[in-house]
């Protein structure tokens, strides 16, 4: 934690990301689960997993230039109460149409937030120590994605899921609390750009992303980063479903194949972020790619458990790799005042590419098996590593 010692702010902000994504973490490996027993169909539950980035497309490059204007503490605050609100009233859903409005409102919450608290990790870091920092706020999140399923692993023994959906909300409720009693205005607003900053650069949100998509390293990125999220969309939505039905395997033991894949996640973010600062953004991205287009092209050709979860925690060290070190590519491929935008581009090509998964998921289940569905997933990851195998540099190159 060194590199972050000197600005409480992103202190602060590491520790309210990791329990506002622990609240979420909780209930992820039992979710489609508890949405396919309150009656959805699979299809139903395909477009509910795919509508949380359906409406963080929408929302989250607006909410970004919004900050400029409301300020970012005050988004961040909204955000976090959002989250509170949305954990909790899961526990309450009984027909499936619920989880629209109620998956929208949970989606804008983590839109509004994740680009503020990711720019603000961004501008307390310098270039030489950028991926380091990075690294330790990822990790974080990293560290969420693991004790989010174990608890849920141990908490499904004791508790249904509707009593889990209550414990969830505990956290972003400390989170809250923690944020409120220890930011200011000030603290959040180092380095924000002017409100006025897209008007003098020559054009406005449009012009800057087109501007953004210019750059060679940010297009490579961006495209890598839809092909990663599509397949995670499809894993996300039909791994419960695979596991319990067709490999026999409980939901307790499920969630803990979860904390497999977190854990190894969280181990790799912030030695990959540093070793990103010595050899270079570039070789990390490409190896962590390579790793997951190796996964989902034997996942579909493995039944023993062991072996799941041997892949299970390989698909973990692929994505904790490619984290600090893209983010990192991305924030120095563009201007300081664009690096905001350029952030939030990049999160938004995630959930393009997570909404267009969970929807191939949901829609094509009845005439495609699970296993098919996972391999169709390696030849898409491929064309994204060889998108930033021929276009990636070091350099920014536009």
């Amino acid at each position: 934690m060194q590199q972050l010692a000197g600005s409480r702010a992103v202190l602060v902000l590491v520790a309210v990301t990791f329990l506002l994504l622990l609240g979420a973490s909780i209930s992820e490996p039992i979710r489609p689960l508890f949405i396919v027993g309150v009656g959805a169909s699979t299809l139903e539950l395909g477009l509910v997993m795919a509508l949380h980035s359906l409406v963080s497309v929408a929302t989250r490059i607006p909410a970004s230039a919004l900050s400029g204007r409301l300020g970012r503490r005050r988004l961040v605050v909204f955000s976090i109460a959002l989250s509170v609100a949305t954990t909790a009233l899961f526990a309450f859903v009984y027909d499936p149409v619920v989880f629209y409005p109620l998956v929208s409102l949970s989606a804008l919450s983590w839109s509004v937030f994740s680009p503020i608290s990711l720019v603000v990790v961004s501008d307390h870091s310098g270039p030489t120590s950028r991926g380091a920092v990075m690294g330790i706020y990822f990790s974080a999140i990293g560290a969420a994605m693991f004790f989010g399923p174990l608890l849920c692993s141990l908490l499904t023994l004791f508790i249904g899921f509707r009593e889990l959906f209550i414990v969830s909300a505990l956290f972003p409720l400390v989170a809250l609390v923690l944020f409120v009693l220890k930011t200011s205005r000030s603290e959040m607003d180092v380095g924000a750009p002017s409100s006025n900053l897209g008007e003098e650069r020559g054009g406005g949100t449009w012009e800057s992303l087109m501007r953004i998509l210019r750059i060679r390293n940010v297009a490579a990125m961006c495209y890598a980063q839809a092909a990663f999220a599509l397949s995670y969309g499809v894993f996300s939505t039909l791994f419960a479903l695979y596991a319990e039905g067709t490999l026999g395997i409980a939901a307790p033991v499920i969630a803990l194949l979860f904390s497999f894949r977190a854990l190894t996640n969280v181990l790799t973010r912030l030695p990959a972020g540093r070793m990103s600062d010595r050899i270079g953004r570039r070789r990390p991205v490409i190896l962590s790619h390579a790793i997951i287009v190796v996964v989902f092209a034997v996942l579909p050709f493995v039944k023993d458990p062991a072996l799941i979860a041997l892949l299970v925690a390989v698909y973990g060290v692929g994505w904790g790799m490619r984290v600090a070190p893209d983010s990192a590519l991305v924030s120095e491929s563009v201007s300081s005042e664009d690096r905001p935008l350029a952030l939030a581009l990049l999160m938004t090509m995630f959930d393009v590419g997570f909404t267009l998964g969970s929807l191939f998921a949901g829609a094509t289940t009845a005439f495609l098996s699970i296993p098919i569905m996972f391999l169709l997933c390696a030849p898409i990851l491929l064309s994204g590593l060889i998108s930033l195998i021929l276009l990636t540099t070091e350099t920014l190159t536009r």
